[in-house]
């Protein structure tokens, strides 16, 4: 199994956007494809589905994921966790198109009615503890045992070393892209990333990329 730290993934992300020409927006639509068809492979509950989503990237990925459901026709919730007016250009691209669909965004949502959650609020960027307000709101859904499906990596699991960050939603399943990260194999991460899919979405290394030298301690299943 090949790791990567999260610095890593990121030269990777850079190199297949910048150097190669992939566009953004084409990984963003193969990552929401590729967790439609875990969504769809699982025996998950979908009687109603809340995509939580984040102001980078990950957040971008969950309004696509959004998108797909709802043209799907499922009952589907879309609700940011902190100012969308601060949102990355990726999201803001993502929130055009959404809107042009008829999805109206929650303003708040009651996690007690969701039958299972998305997870796309922070991915492998995070390095800082999570603002207090969204540690309480992930306690709370920690508290409530609802399913969960998080993107790339757990909120509040630093992708690298698998440590909590403050606090950490814990994931029945976690989709993550190009190669498996070191963070969901070790510590507290290996634990609350659950059941770790690794998809391919089109990621290419630079020539000069080797790979992390750690011992992979927690299963994860090569899609």
């Amino acid at each position: 199994m090949q790791l990567v730290t999260a610095s890593e993934m990121q030269k990777i992300d850079t190199y297949t956007v910048n150097t190669i020409g992939m566009p953004q927006d084409v990984l963003i639509e193969r990552a929401a494809l590729s967790v439609i068809d875990v969504i769809g492979a699982g025996h998950f509950n979908l009687e109603h589905i809340l995509v939580l989503a984040g102001l980078g990237n990950n957040g971008a990925d969950g309004v696509a994921i959004t998108r797909l459901l709802y043209a799907q026709g499922f009952n589907v919730s879309l609700q940011f966790v902190g100012n969308v007016s601060r949102a990355k250009e990726s999201v803001q691209r993502q929130l055009a198109i959404i809107e042009k669909y008829g999805l109206v965004r929650s303003e708040k949502s009651d996690f007690n009615e969701a039958t299972l959650i998305i997870d796309a609020i922070f991915g492998t960027g995070l390095n800082n503890l999570l603002p207090e307000g969204l540690q309480k709101m992930i306690k709370a859904a920690n508290h409530i045992e609802k399913t969960v499906i998080a993107i790339d990596t757990p909120t509040g699991i630093d992708a690298t070393t698998g440590e909590v960050r403050g606090a950490a939603l814990k994931a029945h399943t976690t989709v993550t892209f190009g190669y498996n990260k070191i963070g969901l194999t070790q510590r507290v991460g290996g634990y609350l990333s659950g059941n770790v899919i690794v998809k391919d979405i089109g990621l290419l290394t630079p020539p000069d990329f080797s790979f992390s030298d750690t011992a992979d301690k927690h299963s994860a299943t090569d899609v």
